[in-house]
């Protein structure tokens, strides 16, 4: 039997950033903490996975799914309980032949797990928090701790040592090791997500990017390189020049070039601070909370338009021919690029809607049509302004765009373009429910007429942040509604870029006609 201990919540700290969640719920990397931790425990085969989790907290739709869909049981502790108390409730649960229990701590994530049995996994640290420590090494500028990973040959004599504890799990442990020897293995892998700082040092190792870029991270700055070149080039030059009213929304640039092996890079401050895409799929943020983020966009979108001044230095009818470039031009291209790599018309492929039949082709025409009767709205463009590319610092209660597009469709560099599309990437991101499909969140079911569907498993919670998002105003004569045409071009456009993955593209083109069906046709 192995028991993921997550039966309290994170600590305040982490509850301003993520709201009240228990720690195997933390986001790392697009998914739960808990994901990871199953996925390296699935070594010990044939072994019960449990986790325990606060009596009070509340499983969302999603959350019961991805349990369902790990194949591990839950059980729920009273809030009160200590530690000790806690594994003597949940072993009690589970009638098991196992005499053997592994455990392992909710917010710790170990890659070399050690297969013995009666180990206490140790790691360095090098950080005063209020770990059991084995050794302190002053030479080393490092204590070797527990690590947040046991085993033990006997549960009957581990629920003896646990009960005389008086509550007390590290007394436990010590009184089943007067029983049983028990030996500590040093772990090199180990990341300790429990404590604010730790944690964000342990995202910073455990870095997800995309093919087309290298990061890393040394010393508080984070130097980007990657192909294709000009894009580099190009999000160093919009973080370097754009105008100055703006650079409160940006990391610090520190320097940019080119690097030993030619490749173009910049580097810029580290800012160890949660993206909403994270907080948005994987947090319990209140109301209240979303709504302060929207009310800091909406400062974000003021400051990018383009004063009187500025309007008078650029050319105009240039930023409009590159809307039309990039609206028309790039859809069409697209979609019909991805239809054919499946096989299907542009033409004659469609899609029932409301008892009627559309053709892709007149959704995308349609759109295309909606979003041409609107205003261009000349501002300083982000070009990517997603949920992903947004950082959130509690502490100042500012946010952080990052990975600016920088570029036109003629790969040339610029700053300017139409706000309407970093509204319609921002919208793609509430509604359009992109940062659940990238984490894997959604089910493609078939209707009652046998037709494919996505759906998404959304809580009050999340429809009520969805509400709060279409209600609000970002830009002038603009509403979020009035931009959703562009929000299914958005999805259609992108499918040939996930050419990798036929389950995400499939399911981002079924979204396409979510987002059409429920936003632009009702």
């Amino acid at each position: 039997m192995i028991i993921i201990n997550s039966a309290a919540y994170v600590i305040p700290e982490f509850q301003s950033e993520l709201g009240a969640i228990p720690p195997c719920m933390l986001p790392l990397g697009n998914q739960k903490l808990i994901q990871h931790q199953v996925k390296l425990l699935r070594k010990f085969e044939n072994e019960r996975i449990i986790v325990t989790l606060p009596l009070s907290y509340k499983l969302t739709l999603g959350e019961k799914s991805l349990i369902n869909e790990l194949d591990i049981d839950t059980v729920f502790i009273p809030d009160n309980f200590s530690l000790a108390n806690a594994l003597i409730y949940a072993i009690n649960m589970f009638e098991s032949y196992e005499k053997n229990i592994r455990i392992l701590h909710g917010d710790t994530l170990i890659y070399d797990l050690p297969n013995q049995l009666d180990v206490i996994s140790v790691a360095r640290a090098s950080t005063d928090y209020n770990w059991e420590t084995v050794i302190h090494d002053l030479e080393k500028s490092s204590n070797l701790v527990w690590a947040g990973f046991f085993t033990f040959s006997d549960k009957n004599i581990l629920l003896r040592s646990l009960s005389l504890s008086n509550g007390d799990f590290i007394k436990a442990i010590h009184l089943y090791g007067e029983v049983i020897v028990t030996n500590n293995l040093e772990s090199k892998e180990w990341y300790d997500l429990g404590h604010i700082n730790t944690y964000f040092v342990s995202r910073s190792k455990i870095t997800t990017q995309r093919s087309f870029n290298s990061i890393k991270i040394e010393d508080g700055i984070l130097y980007k390189s990657g192909n294709p070149s000009i894009k580099i080039i190009a999000e160093a030059h919009w973080l370097s020049d754009i105008p100055s009213r703006l650079k409160k929304y940006t990391p610090q640039i520190i320097e940019s070039g080119r690097n030993d092996k030619d490749t173009p890079y910049y580097a810029m401050e580290y800012l160890s601070f949660l993206p909403l895409n994270e907080i948005y799929v994987h947090g319990r943020n209140s109301i209240f909370f979303w709504s302060m983020q929207f009310d800091l966009l909406n400062n974000y979108f003021k400051d990018s338009v383009l004063n009187a001044e500025e309007l008078k230095k650029i050319n105009i009818i240039e930023i409009e021919e590159e809307t039309r470039r990039l609206y028309f031009d790039k859809s069409i291209k697209r979609i019909a690029t991805y239809l054919n790599g499946i096989g299907e018309d542009f033409n004659s492929y469609g899609f029932e809607i409301n008892e009627d039949f559309f053709l892709v082709k007149d959704i995308v025409s349609d759109c295309l049509d909606r979003t041409d009767k609107l205003p261009v709205i000349h501002s300083i463009m982000h070009g990517d302004l997603c949920f992903s590319n947004i950082l959130y610092d509690s502490r100042s209660q500012r946010i952080k765009v990052i990975d600016p597009r920088g570029i036109n469709s003629l790969n040339e560099m610029t700053f300017y373009g139409d706000q309407k599309y970093d509204l319609a990437k921002l919208a793609h991101s509430v509604l359009g429910m992109y940062d659940f499909i990238i984490a894997g969140r959604y089910q493609i079911k078939r209707n009652n007429k046998n037709n494919e569907v996505i759906e998404f498993e959304l809580d009050e919670r999340l429809r009520n942040i969805q509400r709060l998002f279409v209600d609000r105003v970002f830009i002038d004569h603009v509403s979020v509604r009035e931009i959703m045409p562009l929000v299914v071009l958005l999805f259609l456009s992108m499918l040939p870029l996930h050419s990798d993955r036929a389950d995400r593209q499939k399911a981002m083109l079924l979204n396409a006609i979510r987002i059409y069906k429920f936003y632009v046709l009702d």
